[in-house]
């Protein structure tokens, strides 16, 4: 196997984990939904307590559609391995090796 399949098969595989970690996300949304559905139906309520609740359940709805489409995006960038990315997960030979004694010395 070459170092290019190599490469292939390391990102491919995060693009897989990425998926199913965006799919766990998405498992989370009705739950928040729901709340947030709930305490918005509460708006009219004298209290303070459901306001800041739909607020944070807003918050929260929000930040879980932001995460999802990260991780989303991740999978498709990992999925499609472009040069960059192989350049990221394989640098050239020169790049990351330790100098030489005789480069130091010298």
């Amino acid at each position: 196997m070459s170092k290019d399949q190599v490469v292939l098969l390391v990102s491919r595989a995060i693009a897989i984990i990425q998926c199913i970690t965006a799919m766990l996300e998405i498992s989370y949304l009705p739950e928040r939904l729901m709340s947030l559905h709930h305490y918005q139906a509460r708006g009219n309520a004298p209290a303070a307590l459901p306001d800041y609740l739909a607020r944070l359940y807003s918050t929260e709805v929000a930040l879980l559609c932001f995460r999802i489409a990260l991780l989303l995006t991740l999978t498709l960038v990992f999925w499609q391995c472009g040069p960059r990315l192989r350049e990221f997960l394989l640098p050239k030979d020169g790049e990351d090796a330790m100098p030489s004694k005789e480069s130091v010395q010298g």
